[in-house]
This record gives structure tokens, C-alpha cells and sequence, in this order.
């Protein structure tokens, strides 16, 4: 009798245990060399008519806010292409190095974000600059659990902050926003490995250096939402992907 209840105290006590790990993670990105990687190039096209961008209320500093209109561009549209979207390859599990995707750095610029969408390495700090000469607030708001709330005050004479890795420990995206202008908008794309691009005028986007392979490609955007599909990359060759979104 001793001995069944010894076998059932370990089996609850391994429960338990089992219960506190949580779920078991999935395997980070390792880094490793490439040998006769493929590319991506496309581009991600708007259907019909793209809307202008309105001009927004600046109601606050507008000595500094107010010097040049500042207009929407939670949807900005330029050559048929939707400009600041994010292309990124899922699941990839070995593959090119960090350092290959330029460490991400914003500025904040006559209360305007630049750039206004920006990548930034899982796990890794983000550079805030502050050019103008007045107080803002750098408050973050992450679309996935696990990413902690930044909520830092950014006063006129401190020009650089670094908003620690803690904030970003998770892939997905973090809205960045100042609680003292409530127009400003940004938005840190946390990519889960370096295969990822953020489109230009045209929609054009590139990402290098892929191992040969089949992968999932994966289209963000703030206001478009989310959009993927299949891709084969072959070795030492370039893949065409043109997306349309709407």
C-alpha cells in the first residue's frame, strides 16, 4: 500500500512539475553558413484605388510639431505598391547570419516616427533617438504576450535611449506610440530569424541568401492585416513573388 501511494505522490508531483514548465519551446534560430542560397524579389501591389493620406491634428508643441503638415501614412501607396509592409519567411530554422539584417534605430523627427516601420532581431535592444528639442514618451504595445509594455519618458536632453531586449523577446509585432503626442505611430516588426524585408516605393521588397527549400512567406501590414503563402526557393537562383493586397 506504502509503495502505491509513493508511485501515485511522484506521478502528481511529475505533473506538477510538467504543468510549471509550460509548453515546451520551439527551437531557436541557429546561424550557419549558406552555400548556394537563393533569393526572394517581388512585390506587394495594392488593388484599386489608394487613398490619400489626411492631414492630422497637431494640437500640441506646434512649434516643433507644426513646422510641415503630417498626414496619415498608416497606408502609404506609391508606384501601385504598398510601401512599408513586412515580408518575412517562416519556420526557418538555420540559415544566414544576424548581422546581415542592419540592427534596427528610430528617430523620432518632427514628432513624426522615422522610419515608421522598423525590423528588430528577437531578443534584442532598440536605439530611440529624440532630434527634437522637446518631450516625448515611448510607450509600446505588444500585439503578443511575452513582449512587456515599455512606457519610457524621453525629456528634450536625452538625445538616445536603448529600450531593453525584454521588450521584444517574442516574434510579432509592438506598436510604438507617445502618450504626449497621441498622433505619433510606429511599428517594430520582432522577426524569429534574419529573412525578412520591409517594402519600398513600388511595394518592392528582397530578401538574399535563402537555403533552398520550401517555406511559408508571410505579408504584414498595419492596416492590410496579414496575408501568406507558399514558396519554393531554389539553390543559387532567384524567386519571383508579386502579392496583392486590399
Amino acid at each position: 500500500m506504502q509503495s502505491r501511494h509513493a508511485a501515485l505522490h511522484l506521478m502528481a508531483a511529475g505533473i506538477v512539475t510538467l504543468a510549471l514548465a509550460g509548453p515546451a519551446r520551439a527551437a531557436e534560430y541557429k546561424e550557419g553558413d549558406v552555400k548556394s542560397g537563393g533569393s526572394i524579389t517581388g512585390a506587394i501591389k495594392f488593388e484599386g484605388s489608394a487613398p490619400e493620406g489626411k492631414t492630422l491634428s497637431v494640437n500640441k508643441d506646434k512649434e516643433v510639431c507644426g513646422k510641415a503638415p503630417i498626414k496619415d501614412e498608416s497606408l502609404v501607396v506609391k508606384g501601385g505598391g504598398v510601401v512599408n509592409a513586412v515580408v518575412s519567411l517562416k519556420d526557418v530554422k538555420t540559415g544566414k547570419k544576424w548581422a546581415e539584417m542592419k540592427k534596427a534605430q528610430v528617430d523620432q523627427k518632427g514628432c513624426v516616427y522615422h522610419p515608421r516601420v522598423v525590423l528588430t532581431k528577437v531578443n534584442d535592444d532598440l536605439t530611440v533617438l529624440n532630434s527634437d528639442n522637446i518631450l516625448h514618451n515611448i510607450h509600446t504595445y505588444p500585439e503578443k504576450t511575452g513582449n512587456p509594455v515599455a512606457n519610457i519618458a524621453q525629456p528634450k536632453f536625452r538625445k538616445k535611449l536603448s529600450l531593453a531586449k525584454r521588450h521584444f523577446a517574442k516574434p510579432g509585432v509592438v506598436k510604438i506610440s507617445c502618450d504626449v503626442h497621441d498622433w505619433m505611430t510606429g511599428y517594430a516588426f520582432v522577426a524569429e530569424n534574419p529573412y525578412a524585408d520591409i517594402t519600398e516605393d513600388g511595394g518592392k521588397f528582397e530578401i538574399k541568401n535563402v537555403p533552398a527549400g520550401t517555406y511559408t512567406l508571410e505579408i504584414w501590414h498595419e492596416k492590410l492585416g496579414m496575408k501568406s503563402q507558399k514558396v519554393e526557393v531554389k539553390g543559387g537562383a532567384a524567386t519571383t513573388v508579386n502579392v496583392s493586397l486590399k
